[in-house]
């Protein structure tokens, strides 16, 4: 579940770009789920990855469900890409239309144009297993910067709010099933903006603190309230390190000393609290409560990937990355070769959940699952090399 690709774009002249020595037994297999300089996303419960891809100068998202991927369309617009899916299948992507941007949702075969905000532009990021969504963007008549907010599946807009600056904005880049938000708050100031990573839950914005330095971002927000992103640290290298805020705590996962220059990001967290992101000594990592390990690390290096940049995780251990091989860009998705079996962890106490999330009966699941079916017959698979 996340939209943020600008500090991804900016790992990749800082990463490795050679695979590092491999296991004799690997922890994951590689298998490409896009074509040819296509972009991740997001992955759900079921392995599905979405993202977007280049075509004939112009980008369309696409969805694979396993066999082949879809190719999305760009809904009568000029072009589109897929940012989320959640667990029911529903996907939830950015297309323009006549210079405007706008969302839509995906879902069972069809698409539905879920329009705008009343300004310049939208960008819709996330949406969770009820259909909340969140989305950002410049409104009209305001001289404020971007204004973010929840929306219910019905259509109905709830504004977060900004922290307290003159000239605020905030950007919503990911949310949970408890309808908790987290992404960045800060003054609109230039040339940078001292970006604040934030915490919106029942109605309240909160300031997650920082690590002595600005900007920060909360990139991902799990059904635990623990979130991931970046933190900045004032060393002479002006670091920026990946962390974990847990019961109230920013925890720096990047493990290195401060004599070094340290520049990683957390992209995602599942619900064990593993998480997964980049950084400029390991190229792609994966975090489990210990250190930051190397995927290039865990996967078989005959194959000749650079797992550069993952970009979600489910809690199967799925991961969706971006990853080079012999200098081309796929998606792709690590799959475990041993899947763990883990016991689904408590939701941590402190913020409780906002009562209009409601969860998806099983019944509802299984008629999801029919439709799913249904709908995937109806689609135009493509295989894809390997």
């Amino acid at each position: 579940m996340k939209l943020a690709y600008r500090l991804s774009l900016f790992l990749l002249s800082l990463a490795g770009a050679g695979a590092h020595a491999g296991p004799v037994h690997p922890e994951y297999r590689v298998t490409i789920v896009g074509p040819v300089n296509s972009v991740p996303y997001d992955i759900n419960k079921s392995g599905v990855v979405v993202g977007s891809f280049p075509v004939s100068g112009t980008t369309h998202a696409f969805l694979n469900r396993g066999p082949g991927f879809v190719d999305l369309g760009t809904f009568g617009g000029t072009d589109s890409r897929a940012v989320a899916i959640n667990d029911r299948g529903q996907v939830l992507g950015n297309f323009t239309s006549g210079g405007e941007g706008r969302g839509f949702i995906y879902y069972r075969g069809g698409a539905r144009d879920i329009g705008t905000l009343p300004g310049r532009y939208s960008i819709y990021s996330d949406i969770n297993n009820a259909g909340y969504i969140t989305v950002y963007g410049a409104i009209r008549d305001s001289l404020e910067g971007p204004r973010a907010f929840l929306r219910s599946p019905g259509g109905t807009l709830t504004d977060i709010g900004t922290l307290p600056f003159e000239n605020p904005y905030t950007e919503a880049l990911a949310l949970n099933n408890r309808n908790q938000v987290t992404g960045h708050s800060s003054p609109l100031v230039f040339p940078d903006q001292p970006l604040r990573a934030i915490i919106w839950s029942r109605g309240v914005l909160r300031d997650l603190g920082d690590l002595g330095f600005s900007p920060n971002s909360g990139q991902d927000i799990n059904d635990r309230g623990q979130i991931t992103g970046y933190m900045s640290v004032p060393t002479g290298f002006r670091d920026r390190v990946a962390f974990i805020y847990s019961h109230g705590r920013l925890i720096d996962i990047d493990g290195r000393p401060p004599t070094v220059e340290r520049y990683s990001i957390g992209e995602a967290i599942n619900n064990y609290g593993h998480v997964v992101g980049s950084s400029n000594h390991l190229s792609g990592f994966v975090y489990r409560g210990r250190k930051m390990q190397s995927l290039n690390a865990l996967i078989d290096p005959r194959l000749g990937w650079d797992i550069a940049f993952p970009r979600a995780i489910n809690d199967a251990g799925q991961i969706a990355a971006l990853a080079y091989r012999r200098g081309v860009q796929y998606a792709v998705r690590l799959d475990l070769i041993r899947p763990h079996h883990l016991a689904a962890p408590d939701v941590e106490s402190g913020d409780e959940a906002d009562p209009a999330a409601k969860a998806v009966s099983p019944d509802a699941a299984a008629d999801d699952t029919r439709a799913d079916a249904a709908a995937q017959a109806r689609e135009l698979v493509r295989p894809l090399a390997q």
